[in-house]
């Protein structure tokens, strides 16, 4: 029985890693841009993901609103940015050498506190009366750290002393951005664990301490993303809350939710061609991250945007994308952060959302080899414990009945 545990895990490892492709990454820190970023203090990344048959592009910026542009290519493609264009928010001043086979792109859009009066963690983004935007463009975001290994590419990043000086609005405190690139299947260390492919970045976003409106009793925060993408413009992205019967790296969470784009014109296959965003809907509210400090997630149907070129025009994505966003999928996805009960974002000022961007299929969780293995010997050992009985009782019985026999002769 033993043997049969140690040939289930073997072929469950082997699987696992036949399915999962490697991707080499490099990253650099404004590639090319010289003097021009350093005096300006600008922030944008670039990862590249070669794999055997096609280069995964990534580009994280953070001048204007924090944005992240995904684009697959053939290997041979690269990059190119005309830097001063670039700065000044020109279209077209990102391109490849090579047209891409798609392209996915989002935008840290709002972040929009609202007056939760009766504690039903619901935002009503109509009710103007409640609800305060802040446009992440106005914080000042410096740049922490960028670590590398073979394993993944990390940035770290802050946006702090909030100033919009057309609304006359500022305030203290930070938000915290974490952007993580994979080479390959794995769960990632930061809670809740979310598995990535090498085909994914992770973003984290952390609220920390941040004032909030002196006439709003009850504040809780949401997340507005913008999404664009080459799908069809006229059908909204899909939402689908997925069902786990696993909790081992995220105690207490058996869910995932998934959003997907709607198919393209040039797709064959949309599912396994277009781009996806994957979270569980779960916040922290310390930095401890257990699951004393947890609250939920609520997201919201996708919201069609009217005007594509204005919705983009103060990120990156416009000089990728420039007046061609037009004719794309361009809509925004909220998700507000707490649930009834878990006493506002005033009990700990803190509040966190980890979410993937990805392209083609989402991963899907399954049980890790240490449960495999307690599962298997916890169906296993009974059974052997059964079989070993019956045999035993059946091998006692054996002279017994010839005993009786030969008595009776």
């Amino acid at each position: 029985m033993n043997n049969v545990f140690v040939l289930l895990l073997s072929f469950v490892i082997l699987v696992d890693i036949g399915c999962c492709t490697q991707r080499t990454l490099r990253s650099w820190v404004n590639p090319d841009c010289g003097t021009i970023c350093k005096d300006k203090n600008v922030t944008t990344v670039y990862l590249r993901a070669d794999g055997p048959n096609d280069t995964l592009h990534y580009l994280w910026d953070f001048d204007g609103n924090p944005s992240i542009l995904l684009a697959l290519t053939s290997s041979s493609a690269y990059l190119n940015i005309s830097w001063e264009d670039f700065l000044l928010k020109e279209k077209n001043s990102i391109m490849f050498t090579e047209e891409p086979i798609y392209t996915f792109g989002v935008v840290l859009n709002k972040i929009i506190e609202f007056n939760d009066i009766n504690d039903t963690a619901i935002i009503n983004i109509a009710n103007i009366m409640n609800t305060n935007i802040l446009h992440p463009m106005f914080f000042q975001w410096e740049r922490k750290t960028l670590m590398q290994n073979n394993e993944f590419v990390t940035l770290n990043v802050e946006g702090s002393y909030y100033n919009d000086t057309a609304m006359n609005i500022s305030r203290h405190g930070s938000v915290k951005l974490s952007l993580r690139g994979f080479c390959s299947l794995d769960h990632s260390e930061i809670m809740p664990h979310m598995l990535h492919t090498e085909n994914s970045t992770q973003v984290d976003i952390i609220l920390d301490n941040i004032q909030t409106n002196k006439t709003f009793n009850n504040s809780r925060f949401a997340i507005e993303l913008l999404v664009v993408g080459e799908a069809n413009p006229d059908i909204p992205m899909f939402i689908n809350p997925k069902k786990s019967l696993d909790d081992e790296h995220t105690p207490g969470i058996f869910e995932v939710v998934e959003v997907r784009t709607p198919p393209y014109k040039s797709m064959d296959n949309y599912l396994d061609e277009g781009a996806y965003l994957q979270w569980r809907p779960v916040s922290y509210t310390t930095v401890s991250r257990d699951v004393t400090s947890s609250t939920e997630t609520i997201q919201y149907p996708p919201i069609k945007v009217s005007n594509h070129t204005s919705a983009v025009v103060n990120s990156m994505l416009y000089c990728y994308y420039g007046d061609k966003v037009n004719d794309l999928l361009t809509q925004r996805i909220i998700v507000s952060l707490g649930a009834k009960g878990d006493g506002f974002y005033k009990r700990t000022y803190y509040s966190t959302w980890t979410f993937l961007i990805g392209y083609g299929t989402p991963p899907n969780e399954r049980f890790s080899y240490l449960v495999i293995m307690i599962i298997s010997i916890g169906l296993g050992l009974p059974l052997t414990i059964l079989v070993a009985t019956g045999i035993y009782l059946c091998i006692r019985k054996l002279p017994k009945r010839n005993s009786e026999v030969y008595l009776s002769q």
